[in-house]
């Protein structure tokens, strides 16, 4: 017997992205959505899954599942059917079922603890697709996008935290002879009770910040009101949510001195949006609320590349700019000055204007060929020299001929090139430093330690530039943890860590656990007393003990394990934030 709804996907594969297929009403919207982003991720579709990490059952998402899915796999017994939940990333954390041969045929297709099945990873599902369409899906037989699972059956919806941010998912299913829609009232009911523990345990902060929420929810000014934790946006404040927005944000807040005053305005780099924001004292701990003036949709959406190239209708990132003067742009000039690695060569070439620059790296093994930067110039190709600091002596004047014959060149309006420079001051020698100055510095970079605010979004634009798929994404506590490095290394050192991460971290999303040793253990920005520091490395030295085992980790200090993982918040060193 034919089966229409697989042609017609391999119809989809076959027209490409860009093609289309007429389903007359064989196959809901949801599922040709979902085929066109499982086909938009290469996703295979006669392979199980194979991506696999190890599963922390101590997690709040597990503790709060784990007596439900108990109680529910009693009640289904004989029925055919098996429960399974995934972490907000979509891999599989728990695994309920009937009876052992639908076990063996669920381990043949990889669907047990610790396997991802979230759309990158095996293509359309129930776990996967109720996350990436946060809503409840129903999905049968050839629906799936992977053949290995064209004989079963999954009613799956996603799973929330009282702040109403997605955790996970909750699927029930089947083989399809066993297949009845009733499993999706069934599996919303399962969800709810989940979400019900999950309130009853929730932080007392949370419920703070849902109540200072509900005072704006019908705002038309775009407002955001958030903890170190949770963020949570009305309507016209939705563009500002984001993992990135979240981390720069709390950090902007948290250095901010509100002994003088609860309220007050900040600017945000390189933007013209200001942000008017009050700290909140009722609750536990302190929350903020914040309006934003001018808003900007290009701001924490698309971001340019990590080459410096803005995507059309975007503006540039915002750099550590900590002074801009005019510079002789007229003169087709622009000089960037800070130390090396604060971002200067993006900087310069986020300034430039026109086409792609030809590139020199001054260094010790690099010689400047003059006579083709000038003649790259006179051809209106523009030429960015890195690390002018490098020049020796007998080579400034060559660079000053360089300046003089392209700014007469420009002037005359002979040429629209441009001529780039970057600069560290206090590796320049005297005479380059007179040619800076006569020059004129467009703009100064910081070290990345000054302006940690910064690293959400050059972690956005490393990830966009070295995942060009968008298959990973990272998580609030590990960017966290990158906010918190000093990076002695700067922009050169957190390249490197973000794009080794993308190519070595076992699942889509990447979490504290998956960072180098030294960065999960990076302490908060704030001083932490003596009594503080000894406690914090205390706590450090017994979780490596008990190999991550809070349990065991919490018997060797002495204490309980409730106590220890208030602890590990209150230093930022709990892990496994994909299931919380």
């Amino acid at each position: 017997m034919p089966d229409v709804v697989r042609d017609l996907r391999y119809e989809l594969i076959r027209v490409g992205l860009r093609g289309s297929i007429q389903t007359n009403g064989v196959v809901p919207d949801l599922i040709v959505r979902s085929w066109r982003r499982s086909i938009s991720g290469e996703v295979a579709s006669d392979a199980p899954a194979v991506r696999y990490q190890e599963v922390d059952t101590d997690s709040l998402l597990c503790r709060a599942a784990s007596p439900i899915f108990d109680r529910w796999q009693a009640q289904l017994a004989d029925t055919g059917t098996t429960l399974l939940l995934s972490d907000r990333s979509g891999s599989i954390v728990m695994r309920r079922a009937s009876d052992s041969g639908v076990k063996r045929r669920l381990d043949q297709v990889h669907a047990a603890e610790g396997f991802d099945y979230s759309e990158d990873s095996v293509g359309t599902n129930g776990l996967g697709t109720s996350i990436a369409e946060k809503r409840a899906v129903y999905i049968t037989g050839s629906q799936h996008f992977n053949d290995m699972l064209a004989e079963l059956t999954c009613a799956a919806a996603p799973v929330a935290t009282p702040a109403g941010s997605v955790i996970g998912s909750i699927s029930m299913s089947a083989r399809n002879v066993h297949a009845n829609p009733l499993m999706m009232s069934l599996t919303r009911e399962i969800g709810q009770q989940i979400e019900e523990r999950l309130r009853s345990t929730s932080r007392p902060e949370d419920l703070a910040l849902a109540m200072s929420y509900m005072r704006y929810t019908n705002s038309k000014r775009p407002t955001v009101v958030m903890d170190q934790e949770s963020m949570l946006a009305n309507t016209p404040g939705l563009p500002y949510v984001n993992v990135s927005s979240h981390v720069m944000l709390w950090e902007l807040l948290n250095a901010h001195d509100w002994a003088q005053e609860p309220v007050t305005d900040l600017a945000l780099s390189g933007t013209s949006l200001r942000v008017s924001a009050r700290r909140v004292s009722e609750g536990p701990k302190p929350h903020y609320v914040l309006h934003f003036d001018d808003l900007e949709p290009s701001l924490f959406g698309v971001q340019p590349s990590l080459l410096g190239r803005n995507a059309p209708g975007t503006r540039p990132l915002a750099l550590p700019l900590t002074d801009m003067r005019p510079s002789v742009a007229d003169a087709g000039v622009i000089i960037v000055e800070g130390p090396r690695g604060s971002g200067r060569a993006t900087a310069v070439l986020d300034a430039h204007v026109g086409r792609d620059p030809a590139i020199w790296t001054i260094g010790a093994d690099a010689d400047v060929d003059w006579l083709a930067c000038s003649e790259l110039l006179a051809d209106n190709t523009s030429v960015l020299l890195r690390r002018i600091d490098a020049l020796e002596d007998k080579d400034v004047p060559q660079l000053e001929r360089l300046l003089r014959a392209h700014s007469q060149a420009r002037m005359l309006g002979a040429r629209s090139s441009e001529l780039l420079l970057t600069v560290s001051r206090d590796r320049a020698s005297a005479a380059v430093s007179a040619v800076v100055d006569t020059n004129g510095v467009h703009a100064v970079t910081e070290p990345l330690a000054a302006t940690p605010e910064r690293i959400p979004g050059l972690v956005k634009r490393v990830l966009d530039s070295v995942d060009s798929h968008s298959r990973h994404s990272i998580s609030p506590a590990a960017l966290q943890s990158l906010v918190q490095w000093a990076w002695p290394g700067n922009i050169a050192e957190l390249v490197d860590v973000v794009t080794a991460l993308v190519h070595e971290a076992p699942a889509s999303l990447i979490q504290r656990r998956h960072l180098p040793q030294h960065l999960q253990q990076a302490p908060p920005r704030r001083p932490l007393s003596m009594l503080e520091s000894a406690e914090r490395d205390a706590i450090i030295r017994a979780l490596d003990a008990a190999a991550g085992n809070k349990s065991k980790a919490a018997d060797l200090l002495g204490i309980g394990r409730t106590t220890l993982y208030r602890r590990l918040k209150h230093f930022n060193l709990d892990g496994d934030e994909s299931s919380l």
